[in-house]
């Protein structure tokens, strides 16, 4: 039962540290472009032996080889490199599960379910916390009711005790931080796909305690991506998403956004060129590299919440899930956890038979939600649910 890692940066070695906490014998193969990257990930896990492969992702032919005896492979580079990583699937026959495709990527791997289909295997997009959880919770909703009206996710996040910083540490890649927060976003409103602006459908959101009430806007995700086709046969009219980040995250991403920061398109500086979104991740990264971490932890609250809305026994009901996890460490401890061990496990039950439907998906169409749960209670993650006439 091996399991593949395509990424070593900071996503890949939380999902190894998870897949190893869950399951210590599973023999892991990781992959990465950069040769100090694996290193460094393969000396963090010792004593556990690892196979490593150095690999560029965008070359399907060449992954596939690194693939060999693999069951299942945990993509968690960054989106762009999702096809060529499905398409080294496809190669080496083993199952594909990845953390995200912001939407537009996520339609277009879509494409790839004949051919899944046809290899018997299964592809789960985007298995994380959002997209990932949001979509299971959905699921374990929807397929409770007789009919499905909306579907609303939300995310957001507090710390207490937090000491001051004079560093800035993005909870996940600021590449997709800014993505999120700078570009027209896609929901499903009134039952079609609709592009709304950026930070639109600004909403006050209640989670539950210590993190409270929250301000949520629209941002690009992948949820509005495939949860319409799940529910497409019980009527669904509206998949929503929206995001909460701590005002003084929020401010720094709009202050880096007004300097043009987020732009990928190549700017000439003296005899180079280089996109500006480039300059600010990479500054970012040596920033934290070479800045010395917290000593002192604090406590990181995150929280999934969901809404889905419809008819049972001719009644409108709405289902409210809530998924808490409490975190104790410094940043970005919390976006890591949350993110990182639902995938672990999805890829277990992958690995092991539990969960697997032929064809690209999904993880509301794929995952045995309750089961998952279950097993993420043991890293702390809570999930409340109630239900509400409407």
């Amino acid at each position: 039962m091996k399991i593949a890692i395509v990424g070593a940066g900071a996503m890949g070695a939380m999902v190894a540290r998870e897949l190893l906490a869950a399951a210590p014998d599973t023999p892991l193969v990781l992959i990465d472009a950069n040769a100090e990257r694996l290193r460094s990930l393969a000396d963090a896990l010792r004593p556990v032996a690892v196979t490593t492969h150095q690999r560029d992702a965008v070359d399907a032919a060449a992954l596939a080889g690194a693939l060999a005896g693999v069951a299942v492979v945990v993509n968690a580079a960054q989106y762009d490199v999702n096809l060529p990583v499905m398409q080294a699937c496809l190669h080496a026959r083993c199952h594909y599960l990845d953390l995200g495709g912001m939407f537009h990527m996520t339609r277009r791997q879509l494409g790839l379910d004949a051919d899944f289909r046809a290899a018997g295997l299964t592809a789960v997009l985007g298995m994380g916390a959002a997209p990932g959880l949001t979509n299971v919770l959905a699921g374990l909703g929807g397929n409770e009711l007789d009919s499905v009206d909306s579907i609303d996710a939300a995310f957001a996040a507090s710390a207490t005790d937090a000491p001051p910083s004079t560093v800035f540490v993005p909870p996940y890649s600021i590449r997709t931080i800014m993505q999120e927060f700078c570009e027209p976003s896609v929901q499903f409103i009134d039952g079609a796909l609709s592009t709304q602006p950026p930070r639109a459908g600004r909403a006050r959101i209640r989670f539950p305690d210590p993190i409270g009430a929250a301000d949520c806007v629209y941002t690009l995700h992948s949820e509005p991506a495939t949860l319409p086709d799940y529910f497409h046969d019980k009527g669904i009219r509206r998949v929503c998403w929206r995001l909460g980040l701590p005002a003084p995250l929020e401010g720094a991403i709009l202050t880096f956004a007004s300097a043009g920061l987020d732009s990928v398109v190549p700017l000439a500086v003296g005899n180079a060129s280089v996109a500006p979104i480039d300059v600010l991740a990479a500054s970012i990264e040596r920033t934290m590299a070479t800045s010395a971490r917290p000593t002192d932890a604090y406590t990181e609250y995150g929280c999934l919440h969901v809404e889905v809305t419809g008819l049972r026994a001719q009644q409108p009901t709405r289902l409210v899930f809530d998924t808490l996890l409490t975190a104790r460490g410094a940043p970005p401890d919390m976006a890591g956890t949350i993110t990182a061990a639902p995938a672990a496990q999805a890829a277990l039950m992958i690995a092991r038979g539990e969960s697997r439907r032929d064809g690209v998906h999904g993880p509301e169409a794929v995952l045995n939600g309750s089961v998952l749960l279950e097993r993420l209670q043991d890293r702390g993650f809570v999930t409340t649910r109630r239900e509400e006439s409407v």
